[in-house]
């Protein structure tokens, strides 16, 4: 019985996993839709250290697209989607604000720029959010480089976007440049050739008002340092981890340290 018992347990997860792993396509129903946006939401969580997560939104505005299904189906699915949130955020050991205030609209017409698989989106916002967040100049950015050789022992940004290299103005093999504001020299010392020649890179975020860190596929990763411990940046990932000033950034084994100032 209890061989049985576990069968069904793992053909259960089976199912589970591939119904969140199955992009939608016409015939979702709003249900569907619905795990789908807690899916997402889920996904906009920033791991702090030490084990520690937190959603740092507070106003969520979730747009559906039109379908078939009537309107008390869409109500009846997305209903209370705040205590849901707050649920999901209590699973995962996250830090959730004290309060969350979620908007549904259904669409009338699909936007043109929504191409046909997209069913929904979502606006996230933190309470000190201005109607004019998305032009929010980025804080100054001071980075020291701990270890490693690099063209400067220092650097200050006000800039939305920092890549992090090997040499100034590498070139992959299609023969496309990037500019590595922050350039490691080519030099094997140990440390310094371990940094990739598009290693990662800091962008700031105006909805979060905060820098985020990737890796952009990097072959010796990359990782905050926060007190004491260390967060990795996986490869690739588009969401990025959240970087405090303070964090030291390890690229290979060469290391940054960051400090964040005023916006400029």
């Amino acid at each position: 019985m209890t061989v049985r018992l576990l069968d069904i347990g793992k053909d259960l997860h089976t199912r589970v996993r591939k119904f969140f792993d199955t992009p939608l396509d016409e015939r979702a129903t709003p249900l569907e839709i619905c795990q789908a946006v807690l899916q997402e939401v889920e996904e906009k969580v920033q791991p702090l250290g030490r084990g520690r997560r937190v959603f740092p939104y507070t106003r969520l505005a979730v747009r559906i697209r039109p379908s078939g299904n009537d309107g008390s189906a869409i109500d009846a699915a997305f209903a209370d989607l705040d205590r849901r949130i707050l649920e999901r955020l209590e699973e995962l050991r996250c830090d959730a604000p004290s309060s969350l205030d979620v908007t549904i609209e259904t669409l009338e017409s699909v936007p043109p720029a929504w191409p046909p698989d997209r069913f929904f989106s979502i606006d996230y916002h933190r309470a000190n959010d201005a109607r004019g967040a998305k032009h929010q100049a980025p804080p100054l950015l001071h980075i020291t480089v701990v270890k490693g050789a690099a063209t400067e022992p220092a650097f200050t940004f006000n800039e939305p976007n920092i890549a992090i290299g090997r040499t100034d103005e590498p070139t992959d093999g299609l023969g496309r440049m990037r500019r590595n504001r922050v350039a490691f020299i080519d030099v094997r010392d140990g440390v310094t050739e371990t940094v990739g020649r598009a290693h990662a890179r800091l962008r700031f975020d105006p909805t979060s008002g905060s820098y985020l860190l990737f890796d952009d596929g990097s072959s010796n990763g990359t990782a905050i340092v926060r007190d004491g411990a260390t967060i990795p940046v996986p490869r690739l990932d588009p969401r990025g981890v959240l970087v405090r000033s303070g964090d030291e950034i390890q690229v290979g084994r060469a290391l940054l340290r960051i400090e964040i100032g005023e916006a400029g």
